[in-house]
């Protein structure tokens, strides 16, 4: 799941980097991800841990789909210029500090819980 917000992360990243490059393109409207939520995330299939085929009799697994986050949707923002570009820089920088804050909270929880298979690897020496 933390891969999947890093994805999720890195994606919105970009989306919102091209709306501040575009920030003064006639026309332009502004783009975001869809929202990660984590409680679909859990309880979805792809969340689940995956079968291995060892033998020519075992199951097939199954190969889950990607994320919903995938999807660019429209925003409406509260206000465009005389041009028609919809980028409010104010919002999409506070958008960028937001993504940061949940990139680096996914990798903190990655460290940890490869530090964890350290510490468990070492138990048993």
């Amino acid at each position: 799941m933390a891969k999947m917000r890093l994805d999720w992360s890195a994606q919105r990243q970009k989306v919102l980097s091209e709306n501040i490059a575009n920030a003064d393109t006639p026309n332009y409207r502004a783009h975001d991800l869809k929202s990660l939520n984590f409680k679909n995330l859990a309880m979805s299939e792809a969340s689940k841990v995956a079968m291995v085929r060892t033998d020519a009799n075992h199951l097939k697994p199954g190969i889950p789909e990607p994320g919903p986050y995938r999807e660019v949707t429209e925003r409406f923002p509260y206000e465009s210029s005389a041009d028609g570009n919809e980028v409010v820089l104010e919002e999409q920088m506070s958008a960028l500090s937001e993504t940061k804050n949940q990139y680096n909270l996914s990798i903190e929880l990655v460290k940890k819980h490869l530090n964890m298979i350290k510490i468990a690897t070492r138990a048993g020496r």
